[in-house]
Formats: C-alpha cells, structure tokens, sequence
C-alpha cells in the first residue's frame, strides 16, 4: 500500500547530531515527531510561513528604505561629562 501523500512538499535535509542524539530522536517518534513538535512550537500561525513558500509573494519588491537628513547643518552638540565644582 502506498505512503499518503504529505500535506507539504518534504526535501531532504541534513542534521548533524550524535549517535546517542539520533538513537534518542528516534524513541521519540522519530521525523513525524519532530515535524508534530515544530508545528506545535512555531512562534507564528502556519499563514505566515507559507507566504515565505510561494514565489510570487515572496518576491514582492518592498519599499526602499530612505535615510534623509534631519535637516542638520553641520553643527554638533559638545557634552561635557565632568562633575563642575560646586563652591
């Protein structure tokens, strides 16, 4: 019988980790474990990763960053950091 197909396309990744690391990795359920606890964990909904997958909105063109000027005329403020007497 054949394997159901993935919700996601899985590529094939590699991961380095200890042979006492893997064995423990799979006791723990192994991929399917690991693919339940990031879903889990994911510190933002699924919406905004799959706008990352698909190529058309990822390469939106954003806006350009503009750094103008304040409107400073070359003149710098002096702060002295020295306590003045107090008489």
């Amino acid at each position: 019988m054949p394997r159901p197909k993935p919700p996601e396309p899985l590529l094939g990744r590699q991961v380095r980790m200890s042979d006492r690391q893997w064995m423990i990795l799979n006791q723990l359920g192994g991929a399917e474990w690991l693919r339940n606890l990031l879903d889990k964990k994911a510190p933002m909904p699924k919406k905004y990763y799959d706008v990352f997958t698909k190529s058309k909105e990822a390469a939106v063109p954003r806006a350009t960053k503009s750094f103008e000027s304040r409107g400073v005329d070359g003149m710098v403020a002096i702060h002295e950091t020295r306590p003045k007497d107090v008489s």
